[in-house]
């Protein structure tokens, strides 16, 4: 199942579950700021080093590599 990270500038896709590698603290953050199952996010861009920020309702959030990794995607 494709990550946030497959993900390219400008496409909105649906979050279908977090990865289980993720630890609890950055699961539960990402869980407090909205990237729950069914959460739509777009992403608006991604940094030199391959973090990505998005868009999530009418916030933006910033994530490394790692963390949007960790959340799974579909569409």
């Amino acid at each position: 199942m494709p990550s946030l990270n497959d993900s390219r500038p400008g496409t909105t896709v649906r979050i279908t579950g977090i990865d289980p590698g993720q630890a609890g603290g950055s699961r539960r953050r990402l869980l407090e700021f909205g990237f729950v199952p069914g959460a739509d996010v777009t992403v608006i861009a991604r940094g030199a080093t391959g973090g990505l920020l998005v868009g999530l309702g009418d916030t933006r959030v910033a994530l490394d590599t790692r963390t949007a990794g960790g959340l799974r995607c579909a569409g």
